[in-house]
């Protein structure tokens, strides 16, 4: 999922943060693509046409084994290589727990899917066929396994995260390793990825551009620190809690500027405006507000919390759990990365016999594109330098009376003098 609107609040807080780039922009770059939410875009897109007016299906192979994802991601490895850009298959790990809650959410969704698409089969209503047979879609195992297996015969390099795959993604590019993080979900942002690149699945050099989004400006943009970046990011909804019922993704920046972070807006928010989860409470708040139930309703009975208080006196408000993720994220360390990060010749008869002996691909068209792989992997095996890696930008000693003097003088624009709260108030030097 990500972080809700996220994309959307920056385009109108901090549109200098994002910018549309054409695909070939990326040459001699080397990116970290999330790849299950690449193998689920895939699932999602490539189908074959639904023939008599049924709906359409994924492609399969004669056992009847999904293969749309395989053909997805081997056809756009080799426009990626083709274009200059080197990729590195960033898969999930195992979810943190706290991600259980959204998890069951998914699960429910999954079954109401199934229920409205057995319907619309009964009905013979082919557009919301297509419509729940998309949403039931899911990149398990067995695809993860399918992808890994066509990237090794490949020659590109695969890394199992041992946790959220995007947090990996922005570790690579916090580190350097890889120019930056290539995924549909925003929070590759909140876990610090200095560049993020959407829009890369489909993106096609002619027609369409990918989306690239500096965390630097975003944050200067929004006028916010890191911390405050992270609080906000919980605040407009992530994967790891529920949110504040009430609060919208302007209220939410509204909030973080004036009051700095999650618990001093606890302090000062109205509570019959805005409804707080109990699970940000403190285990102080928890113990009182059941205490007032259980003497409401007269059901307060010795024994009633056998094992509750033991519970509640390690109970942490959900928000510092999920802000503890965001900073903290399990990794490989770089000397696990450094031994896998290697682009390699592809295996031409192992993938021939993959994809066609297996997979049931055309035989004519899998030599085809092995033969635009190879020459791909020729023409990136020793890449030309970027101009940019030429030069070093170097900071600028007097950007801090630089900014000073900008920020005094919207100040007494604005306010004829007196101290307002426009992007002066608020930003803070890093």
């Amino acid at each position: 999922m990500g972080i809700k609107s996220l994309a959307k609040l920056l385009s109108d807080e901090s549109p200098a943060s994002l910018r549309e780039v054409p695909l070939s922009s990326l040459q001699g770059r080397k990116l970290a693509i999330d790849a299950s939410m690449a193998i689920y875009q895939f699932l999602i897109a490539v189908r074959s046409a639904g023939a008599s007016g049924n709906a359409a299906m994924m492609l399969t192979n004669a056992e009847g084994e999904t293969t749309s994802h395989v053909q997805g991601i081997f056809n756009r490895t080799i426009r990626f290589l083709s274009e200059g850009i080197r990729p590195v298959y960033v898969f999930d790990g195992k979810p943190p727990q706290f991600k259980s809650g959204e998890l069951l959410k998914r699960r429910e969704k999954r079954i109401k899917a199934e229920e409205a698409l057995k319907a619309a089969e009964e009905k013979g209503d082919v557009k919301e066929q297509d419509k729940q047979s998309k949403r039931l879609v899911r990149a398990g195992q067995k695809e993860n396994e399918d992808c890994v297996r066509l990237l090794g015969l490949m020659g590109v390099p695969v890394i199992r995260a041992p946790c959220e795959a995007e947090a990996q993604a922005a570790a690579l590019a916090r580190s350097g390793k890889v120019y930056a993080a290539a995924t549909e979900d925003m929070d590759a942002l909140t876990f610090r990825s200095p560049v993020l690149i959407r829009k890369m699945t489909f993106a096609n050099a002619s027609k369409s551009d990918v989306q690239q989004i500096s965390y630097d400006k975003a944050i200067e943009g929004l006028e916010l620190t890191h911390d405050q970046f992270v609080d906000l990011c919980i605040l407009l909804g992530c994967d790891y809690c529920d949110t504040i019922k009430g609060i919208g993704p302007k209220t939410a920046l509204k909030l973080i500027r004036e009051h700095g972070c999650i618990e001093n807006i606890l302090k000062n928010i109205d509570r019959k405006k805005y409804t707080v989860p109990e699970s940000y409470e403190p285990m102080e708040a928890r113990k009182r507000k059941r205490e007032e139930e259980a003497n409401t309703d007269n059901k307060k009975e010795e024994g009633d919390n056998n094992g509750q208080e033991e519970d509640d006196e390690e109970a942490i408000p959900v928000y510092v759990e999920a802000r503890k993720l965001f900073n903290e994220h399990p990794v490989l360390t770089d000397s696990e990365i450094d031994p896998l990060l290697k682009w390699k010749e592809c295996q031409p008869e192992a993938l021939k016999a993959f994809l066609v002996d297996e997979m049931g691909f055309n035989p004519d068209r899998v030599q085809s594109s092995i033969e635009k792989l190879q020459k791909a992997f020729k023409s990136t095996s020793k890449p030309q330098m970027r101009m940019d890696e030429f030069f070093k930008v170097k900071a600028n000693p007097n950007k801090g009376k630089v900014d000073a003097k900008k920020r005094k003088l919207e100040s007494e624009k604005d306010g004829k003098g007196k101290k307002g709260k426009g992007s002066g108030g608020f930003y803070k030097k890093k």
